[in-house]
């Protein structure tokens, strides 16, 4: 059975309120200058402090302006300047200053971007001119937020995409639950001058697709059941041109999922399969994207500990990401195919819930043991992933999950895992996240993993296996069910809370919606010739 909407819940807020959101945050680095001068707040038309933000290099030990910065200190009568011998030796990439003596705003921030050389650095893998960027335009949103300024423009620079993203991902914040007289204002991002508009806008794109998979990741289980995640799917897609169909349990029982249905039949909460799909390439064999979507994740049976259930309400930020990069790609009119297939349900505890020693059967004709109910990621992408292929004969296959702990282990919150039988697929994913700032890293995808799953003679393949490379056979248990060029992203790590020092632009006590940016402009690149970082890199 196919719906085409569900009910409306008044549960879920509007597009308007989770894709435009933009407020205030903490983790930035900011100071005031004094100033000898009493300014009086500069308010827009519509009555709100208006705030600018400008960038600042490091030339060697001196500072410089940026053309737009520069252009204002003039006007100002070299206010500017005064101000950067004062900060000498302290403004550093990160960091902003806040003034209050320039005319026509009321507070103007002053953002270090770092050096003006700054280029692609091969050892980071990341182009560290617009990561500066990033880290310099996000501390000083938040510091012209802390001071109330409600009408900010940002000086765009030489990379007006990246401090986009920037300033939605530092002006976004959670407070869905909080009091309507306790709840602060959204600010307003606008570019500084017409240069770069339309890097700008592609820019504000990625930066409000992730907070979209931000709101998603962070919604308490109980306000983000398995259906909750379909309206808003169907709510936000919908209207931008993506065909959406929600299967229920009826469906995913006539499709004989049974590996879905294992993990699902421990919950209350009825399962969900949600079918997405974007048709702007003409007839080009389509993209599949496949997504993990467990609502919450209890470890079943195999029970996780108290601590570690803290954060997993965002046991679907794979499937988080995924929506986001659809909506990305869809209002950015990207000219290709992309169809998303995701299994939505709760991992839970029961009388009816998956029991360890359990078989069950897989789309494609496969029998699985169920050796630890607490890895249930990969039983419900499995079918999935067949239904996805038999369906829609996709080009290339893309599957993001929170799969295992191992890759937290592994890369510590810095990178997500990438798996991939393709070279070229991950050299243009690599490039993609050094753009973005959100890289992957790559790990083996070798026939000695699959070992480790095969090793019972009495059914085909084991859901945990033997040895401690967990994230490695987790990919080769999903190969199992790919017949094509592939890419496995585990983002562990990355996906739900920040486990690593949180850039100046997301906030570290919020999920992070990661890789929502990088999967997007991955795609976005594959209908141009950007695939590839530059040959001197």
């Amino acid at each position: 059975m196919a719906f085409t909407k569900l009910f409306s819940s008044a549960r879920l807020l509007s597009l308007e309120t989770y894709l435009q959101r933009t407020i205030r945050g903490c983790c930035h680095t900011a100071k005031e200058t004094a100033t000898n001068a009493k300014s009086e707040d500069v308010t827009s038309s519509g009555g709100q402090k208006k705030g600018l933000v400008l960038g600042v290099y490091e030339d060697n030990k001196r500072l410089t302006l940026t053309a737009a910065a520069e252009e204002l200190n003039q006007k100002s009568g070299g206010k500017l300047d005064k101000h950067l011998n004062e900060l000498s030796g302290e403004l550093k990439l990160g960091k902003a200053f806040v003034v209050t003596d320039v005319p026509e705003y009321s507070a103007v921030a002053l953002a270090g971007i770092g050096r003006c050389d700054a280029a692609y650095n091969k050892l980071e893998e990341l182009d560290e001119a617009q990561e500066n960027v990033r880290q310099g335009v996000g501390a000083a949103v938040l510091a012209l937020r802390d001071r109330g300024s409600l009408d900010i423009a940002v000086d765009g620079g030489a990379h007006p995409r990246a401090a986009a993203e920037a300033a939605h991902l530092a002006a976004w914040n959670f407070q869905e639950f909080k009091s309507s007289e306790n709840r602060k204002e959204d600010a307003k991002l606008s570019l500084h001058g017409t240069a770069g508009s339309e890097q700008w806008e592609l820019g504000s794109i990625l930066g409000r697709a992730q907070n979209w998979a931000r709101y998603l990741s962070d919604m308490p289980a109980n306000k983000m059941t398995p259906t909750d995640v379909a309206q808003a799917a169907l709510d936000v897609l919908c209207p931008l041109g993506v065909r959406v169909s929600v299967r229920d349990r009826h469906w995913i029982e006539a499709q004989k999922m049974e590996a879905f249905l294992a993990v699902a039949r421990g919950s209350c909460e009825a399962p969900v399969f949600i079918e997405c799909q974007y048709n702007a390439g003409s007839s080009t064999a389509p993209v599949l994207l496949a997504a993990k979507g467990i609502a919450f994740d209890c470890g079943g049976l195999c029970l996780k500990a108290a601590s570690e259930m803290s954060e997993n309400r965002g046991s679907m930020a794979g499937a988080a990401a995924v929506l986001g990069a659809m909506y990305a790609v869809a209002l950015a009119k990207a000219p290709l195919n992309v169809n998303a297939v995701i299994p939505v349900c709760e991992n839970m505890v029961s009388g009816q819930c998956m029991k360890v020693g359990d078989v069950v059967t897989a789309l494609n004709g496969l029998t699985i043991q169920i050796e630890d109910t607490d890895m249930e990621g990969r039983l419900i992408l499995a079918d999935a992933l067949v239904y996805g292929q038999v369906m829609y004969k996709p080009s290339l296959v893309i599957d993001v999950a929170t799969l295992t702990h191992g890759i937290l282990l592994a890369t510590g919150g810095g990178a997500f895992g990438c798996f991939s039988n393709s070279e070229a697929l991950w050299r243009a994913l690599q490039h993609a996240g050094s753009l973005t700032g959100d890289r992957g890293w790559r790990f083996p995808l070798w026939h000695y993993y699959r070992q480790h799953i095969h090793s019972d003679p009495a059914v085909d393949i084991l859901n945990r296996g033997s040895g401690n490379s967990t994230p490695c056979i987790g990919a080769a248990f999903l190969q199992n069910f790919i017949c094509g060029d592939w890419l496995h992203l585990d983002i562990t790590g990355v996906g739900k809370l920040s486990h690593s020092p949180a850039p100046t632009y997301l906030h570290p006590h919020r999920m992070t919606g990661r890789p929502t940016r990088t999967l997007a402009t991955f795609l976005m690149n594959s209908t141009t010739d950007e695939q590839q970082p530059p040959v001197n890199a």
